[in-house]
This record gives C-alpha cells, structure tokens and sequence, in this order.
C-alpha cells in the first residue's frame, strides 16, 4: 500500500507541475532524454532523432533495451525477404506452414493475414475463461508476475490458439491488432524455413545491415549494455525506478516481442526508406494538428516509443527501461518536436 501512494503522488505531482523541454537546443534529443530522466523519474532513457538525413542521440545509443512490440516491426522487413527469396509464401494458408495442429477455422487464414492483423484473432493471449484475460493482466501490474507464463510453450500456445472462444474470433473475422496472431506467425514461419527465429533475424535483418545490439538473445558483451528492468507505471506495488525481474518470453512467443536493441540500431532501421509496411504502424493526429504514423511497445521491464511526422519524414525513438504503457507525455514529445514548437 505504501508503495502504490508514493506512487499515486508521484503522477500527481507530475500532473500538476510539469516543466516541459523547449526542445529548442542543438540536440533536442538531450532535452527528451533529460525530461524522462529528471521529471518522469526513469533510471536509463535513450532517444534518436533522425532529421534530414542526420541522426541526434541522447544517452548512450548503444544501451540495449526490451523494445516489445517494435519487434514486429523488424520482423515484417524478415517475413517480407524471405517472402521475396521464395522461402515462405505469405498468401498461404497458416495450416500449411505451421507445425502445430490448428483447428479447421485457421485454413481461410493466411500469413499475411496475421502479419496485417487482419485474421480476426484478438490482441492477447487466452485462458479457457476469459479470451482477453483482463483479470491475468490486472494481477501482473499489481504483484508484477508475468502475464504471458502459460503460454511460453508450444504446446501451451497451440492449445491456446484451439479455445473455443479462439476459433469464435476467427469466425467473426474483425480486423484488430494481436499479439497472438503475430506469435503464430512467427512461429509458422519458423517451421516453414526450418530456422529458428534468432537465425531469421540475422539471416535477413541484422547481419545485410551491420545491427550489432539487436537480438532475441543476449551474449555476454550485449548482456552487460542491457539496461536494468525497472518498474514504471506497472507494477503498481513497486515503487517507480526500483529493479523488477526480466520474465523473458518463452519460445513460443518471442516473434511478438521479444527482441532487444538499442537507439543506434533501430535509427539505423527505421531511418530506411521503405521500412513502413502496410499496416505495421498506427496513425494519430496530435493536439497540434501534426499528424504522426507510431508504434509503441511495452513489456516488462522496457517501454519503447517509436513515431514518424506524415509531413516531413522526420523520426522519433524512446527507449527507457521502465514497465509502463507509453503516456500522453510520449505524444507531447512528438509534438512539441513536429509542430514548429521546437527551434531545431
């Protein structure tokens, strides 16, 4: 209890007297990073700006964090070459590549459905009880367990994928973002190629572009630039800043959201032009009337923020090492950076 009232005052405090950068410096990335160190209160926070063909950093760009869901993002460039080479068919039915025996509603889904989040499946994982497992969420941002544990096996996840109120969704064909239908994805195409997930990375991403920080699993030199996990708006009973376990992805999930990396290799990614695929990234329109295409990521223990300006091109990356659903504090950056509020 104690720990969840420094906590409420905390945000409160930060509601009621923020003091937002000017962004109005040589390198408004050091502003960024300043604000999220000194007023949101994150041990560790690296950012990138990529402006006109040139790359600002502020913290070190080579720091290496849990960048969740912008795992994808690397992973569609890896299925789209491959797809290119004739190693997989993305029009083909997912009961064709998978391994795993799929219930008869997955036959009318294909790979590029998943990788469009256009299969209907819903965004997190399932229990028998309850497809959305809000009550599985809300405990895991309480005590900090890992919400994904039961389904860090193959066997658990197929079984997962056969529920019965699974296959309901399937039925009802709704497009919508899922972790589950990317996991399966990513788990299809392995079996598919025969290689493993970390072999398809480097195969096709990381080693054609020279990514050094950029892996599902860590070796030793990488371990040691790994930030330390940190609680941020999640886990609620842990107070902001101090060290919470890692709980990796198991196996069968890490295709969703499993990967590291740092500011320098995802700028060098994203900076590319091409890498924004049909469907990879959301769009919202800022308070300013600037318009961003963005994805963020959260899993324990690292938050990662990632948007682009429609109108210019221009790119900014927030790696911090925090548990907490990226804020409204992550879009003021945006804007503030996009919307001529900034000098730069």
């Amino acid at each position: 209890m104690k720990g969840t009232l420094v906590l409420a005052c905390g945000v409160f405090a930060l509601a009621g007297c923020t003091t937002w950068p000017t962004l109005d410096s040589a390198n408004p990335a050091e502003d960024i990073r300043r604000f999220y160190v000194e007023q949101v209160g994150d041990p560790s926070c690296s950012v990138a700006i990529v402006r006109d063909g040139k790359t600002f950093f502020a913290g070190d760009p080579h720091t290496i964090y849990r960048i969740g869901s912008l795992t994808k993002l690397f992973m569609v460039e890896a299925f789209e070459r491959l797809a290119a080479k004739g190693a997989i068919d993305l029009d083909a039915p997912v009961t064709r590549c998978s391994k795993y025996a799929l219930a008869a509603e997955y036959e009318t889904v294909t790979l590029r459905d998943l990788m469009l989040h256009r299969s209907g499946l819903p965004m997190d994982f399932l229990n028998p009880w309850n497809p959305l497992a809000w009550h599985r969420a809300f405990m895991s941002g309480l005590f900090g367990s890992h919400i994904y544990a039961a389904f860090d096996t193959r066997a658990d996840f197929a079984e997962a994928c056969n529920f019965a109120r699974t296959r309901r969704f399937l039925a009802a064909h709704e497009p919508q973002y899922s972790n589950i239908g990317f996991a399966l994805l990513a788990a299809a195409v392995e079996d598919a190629t025969g290689k493993d997930i970390d072999e398809i990375l480097r195969d096709e991403v990381t080693g054609p572009l020279g990514l050094h920080d950029t892996a599902f699993r860590l070796d030793s030199g990488q371990t040691a630039r790994r930030a330390q996990p940190s609680a941020g708006k999640l886990p609620w009973l842990v107070r902001r800043g101090q060290p919470v376990d890692a709980h990796p992805l198991g196996p069968a999930l890490l295709g969703m959201g499993g990967l590291y990396s740092s500011a320098a290799d995802c700028a060098t990614f994203f900076s590319r032009s091409g890498f924004l695929k049909s469907g990879s990234l959301c769009v919202r329109r800022l308070p300013s009337g600037r318009t961003i295409d963005y994805r963020f990521g959260m899993i324990y223990g690292g938050e990662s923020f990632l948007c682009r300006d429609q109108k210019r091109g221009d790119i900014l990356l927030i790696l911090r090492n925090v548990t907490s659903w990226p804020a409204a504090e992550d879009f003021e950056m945006a804007d503030r950076l996009f919307s001529g509020n900034s000098n730069f």
